[in-house]
């Protein structure tokens, strides 16, 4: 384990937040199955409420170059142990881990929820690159304490995923926890909207803050990007789209609950997940794709007459 992981295990526990317990190194299984396995599923922080309603089990991925490991001995635990509704699985992944590697896991974690294991993937520390990731990692536990990390923020962050932004009709949404989330909703979107009776639900609607993914070229409201319905699935069939945002759940909530809101959604992409809020005149690249992208989703999209504003992952990602 690198230094910074040590550091935010005794930061997490030092920030234990009130009516909770805070445990590093927490076994999943018992020593004897540990014993018979030859490996040891342990989480690097466990929250766990005193009333024993939430266990939280927290993994920090720094710099692992194969961050998916965590995720597996978690799922192949819950074959000897399994886990109960209490219990929630979370990562916590920098930026130092490479975008195919971060969104493998990512892609993970709804297998573990296919499995029976209530799981999210977020980010660690969004606003840091990965060369200061590196550098901060081999730095001692001293030294880091003396570096200001925003360790409050990263915690406030594990209760912002899974917790539920709203619950109604056996729908629980949420807060898009990971990067990837977010760009695939964005694709969600790009794809539904071509359907007509998806089209005929949304209308036409003014929209002044867009996504943009820097792969694709795509745009897509940033309020529809922000938001995901983490049910289990229930078919493997079900699961290129198990989690995300959908058109008609949308529409459901954004007619009726205060609580789906935009700018909450927009907050939570720059601020929580490190995303970055633009100008079209910062970049005439993108603003020449906005173009392109409009041309093609007129009829969907209104832009305000202010003007677009684009958000967009960080660099490192």
């Amino acid at each position: 384990m690198g230094q910074l992981a040590r550091f935010l295990q005794q930061a997490f526990a030092g920030q234990c937040p009130k009516g909770w317990t805070c445990s590093p190194e927490k076994r999943v299984l018992t020593a004897e199955m540990e014993r018979l396995l030859g490996y040891n599923p342990r989480a690097d922080i466990c929250l766990e409420r005193h009333d024993g309603a939430r266990r939280l089990w927290i993994e920090f991925e720094v710099s692992r170059a194969d961050p998916v490991a965590n995720h597996a001995k978690f799922a192949t635990s819950h074959l000897f142990n399994p886990f109960g509704e209490a219990d929630v699985f979370v990562s916590m992944v920098s930026s130092h881990v490479t975008r195919g590697r971060r969104n493998l896991a990512s892609n993970t974690v709804h297998l573990l929820r296919h499995v029976g294991i209530q799981s999210f993937q977020t980010v660690l520390l969004p606003t840091i690159g990965p060369e200061r990731i590196k550098q901060l990692n081999h730095t001692s536990v001293k030294e880091l304490q003396d570096t200001a990390l925003d360790v409050a923020s990263e915690q406030e962050r594990v209760f912002q995923v899974v917790d539920p932004v709203l619950e109604s009709d056996g729908q629980r949404v949420h807060f898009a926890s990971e990067l990837f989330e977010v760009i695939r909703n964005l694709h969600q979107w790009n794809v539904q909207i071509s359907d007509p009776d998806a089209k005929q639900l949304w209308k036409r609607r003014t929209v002044t803050y867009f996504v943009f993914d820097p792969v694709s070229k795509l745009f897509a409201p940033s309020k529809f990007c922000a938001y995901v319905i983490p049910n289990q699935s229930h078919s493997i069939i079900e699961t290129p789209a198990a989690g995300l945002m959908d058109v008609a759940t949308y529409c459901k909530f954004d007619q009726s609950d205060r609580r789906f809101d935009g700018q909450r959604a927009r907050l939570h992409l720059t601020k929580s997940l490190g995303m970055t809020l633009m100008e079209p005149s910062e970049s005439p690249a993108i603003d020449s794709a906005f173009a392109t992208w409009c041309e093609r989703n007129e009829s969907s999209i209104l832009v305000h007459p202010n003007g677009p504003k684009f958000v967009r992952p960080p660099d490192w990602y």
